[in-house]
């Protein structure tokens, strides 16, 4: 019998089980020291496993019991009818109908379904219904359907309802933010922050930018041409900033961003880089419109050799300060400016 038909039989047991727990009351269980069971109920606790909170449990493959009050170790999947607290360890994962208080550790999932106050750590996700305090790790995603008051990490994408501390992942979602910080290469905040620019540089005539995440700590996502030598030069970047307010209608902005740039064709298939620290100042025209302006310190970093290893000339600076070539990389330092309006 493969793990795939253990664990269908296990889950198949629980619902039974789980049908027949609604005869008894939902959340009242009895107390005992330890149960040792190699699928529910083939155990010590029997067909009644549900009925039993446990100090100390063991299932060999899978478990559904009443509640675990101390520590419990799960070959594969663990289903607790009421509360956890303490510590679980699972090779596939755990599912708490009750609240969970304590730390758990899975090779692929935990979730709560009432309120969680926990460190929660799993190889693929975690999942939380109610409010949660505390941490959650996971290789994949996190995800909060009620609020947080903590930490979340995850290898790809976080979410929560409300949020009080801070995510961190590649992709961060939170639909109203009370107090803490996004931090990923993209963070959407419903409440937060969400800007559209368009703005002249010395580089570029013409720069297109979309920035999201709050106001002190924003990611950015740009595009941006000109004409000179008598060719298109055109980029697109990713970058950070921060906003700091000065006054009532006054900001100070602070970016840096990295621009891949193309000279006279659609993708330059070589190192061509363009980066950017900028500092400007803005001021609120409108509720919705602001105009900003500020200087920029500028940093090209091109390879002179195309994919055949011919010499090629780059033309992303238009003057420099500093013109260095270290091997078959040239590098251009120069001042600028920005200039443009907020939406």
């Amino acid at each position: 019998m493969d793990r795939i038909q253990t664990l269908g039989i296990f889950l198949l047991l629980a619902v039974s089980g789980a049908l027949a727990a609604q005869n008894t009351d939902s959340t009242k269980t009895k107390t005992r020291a330890f149960q040792f069971s190699f699928i529910t109920p083939i155990g010590t606790n029997g067909l009644n496993s549900w009925e039993y909170t446990n100090s100390f449990s063991i299932n060999l493959l899978a478990g559904y019991a009443g509640g675990v009050s101390g520590v419990e170790f799960t070959g594969l999947t663990s289903i607790l009818r009421t509360d956890f607290r303490g510590a679980q360890f699972a090779g596939l994962g755990h599912v708490v109908l009750g609240q969970t208080r304590g730390a758990q550790f899975a090779g692929l999932f935990n979730i709560g379904i009432k309120p969680v106050h926990a460190w929660q750590f799993a190889g693929f996700i975690n999942v939380a219904a109610g409010e949660t305090k505390g941490l959650q790790c996971a290789g994949f995603s996190n995800i909060i359907t009620d609020s947080l008051s903590g930490v979340q990490i995850s290898g790809l994408f976080n979410f929560a309802k409300k949020l009080k501390g801070v995510q961190i992942a590649p992709f961060n979602y939170v639909d109203s933010l009370e107090k803490g910080i996004p931090i990923g290469v993209l963070s959407f905040v419903r409440n937060g922050y969400i800007g559209v620019e368009f703005a002249a540089t010395e580089t570029m005539y013409g720069v297109f930018s979309f920035k999201t995440g709050i106001r002190k700590f924003y990611n950015i996502l740009s595009v941006g041409a000109a004409y000179r030598s008598n060719m298109v030069i055109w980029g697109w970047g990713y970058g950070l900033g921060g906003m700091i307010p000065l006054a009532e209608k006054w900001d100070l902005t602070i970016e840096g961003l990295c621009y891949q740039m193309n000279e006279g064709e659609w993708f330059t298939n070589r190192l061509n880089l363009l980066n950017k620290l900028q500092v400007a100042a803005s001021w609120q025209l409108s509720k919705s419109v602001a105009l900003f302006g500020g200087l920029s310190w500028n940093v090209t970093v091109s390879d002179i050799t195309d994919e055949y290893g011919d010499p090629v000339t780059p033309h992303i600076a238009p003057w420099s300060v500093y013109d260095k070539t270290h091997g078959h990389i040239n590098i251009k330092m120069y001042p600028g400016i920005t200039a443009g309006i907020r939406l």
